[in-house]
């Protein structure tokens, strides 16, 4: 990727606190998370000054792009859609106790979030997410600003540092802080 990319995780929800899959659904950002998103405002005006000539995307779920509303200081984002977080079908909604409940067989298979990520029944799976992906970073054309989702950064993050697919899962995705990735390299921003 010849350009220079920063990405953002949405900000803490009501069911990431609560610690259930989101995936395509949706829940409302969280006090903090609304802090964080602010935390992003702040670290993309001091290392992005002209923001504003930057492209810049977001997943049209509700959750980045209240994120993006606040961490973009009202610049406005393409929503696209290959930018939102991965299906994660019949698992969607529920917490770790309950998809065990649901399926205890798969779930004592998964070790990390892509294992639930190509497990979970009904769901994507994290072949046509990767592709998905790989067809969003063919068609930039400029330095550009996302706000994503954690499995989707997982995968963007993998990809643009030329990590092997196996290791695409220790990828740490907090929220609050952005991540910049340029010549196959990745600073995080604090």
């Amino acid at each position: 990727m010849p350009h220079e990319l920063y990405l953002l995780r949405h900000g803490e929800t009501e069911w990431n606190r609560e610690g259930r899959i989101q995936g395509s659904q949706d829940s409302p950002l969280t006090a903090r998370g609304r802090e964080q998103a602010t935390a992003q405002a702040d670290i993309l005006a001091r290392e992005v000054p002209q923001m504003w000539q930057l492209a810049r995307y977001c997943s049209p779920l509700r959750r980045a792009r209240d994120t993006a509303r606040i961490a973009l200081d009202g610049l406005v984002p393409v929503i696209d859609r290959r930018l939102r977080e991965v299906d994660f079908g019949a698992w969607e909604g529920l917490t770790p106790a309950e998809r065990g409940a649901r399926d205890p067989q798969l779930v004592a298979g998964c070790a990390g979030d892509l294992d639930l990520c190509r497990s979970a029944p009904g769901g994507e799976g994290l072949i046509g997410l990767e592709t998905r992906l790989r067809g969003f970073l063919a068609d930039l054309r400029a330095p550009s600003i996302i706000v994503s989702h954690k499995i989707v950064l997982m995968v963007l993050r993998g990809v643009l540092t030329d990590r092997p697919a196996m290791e695409w899962d220790r990828i740490d995705v907090p929220q609050g802080v952005v991540f910049r990735i340029g010549n196959g390299r990745e600073t995080v921003l604090h």
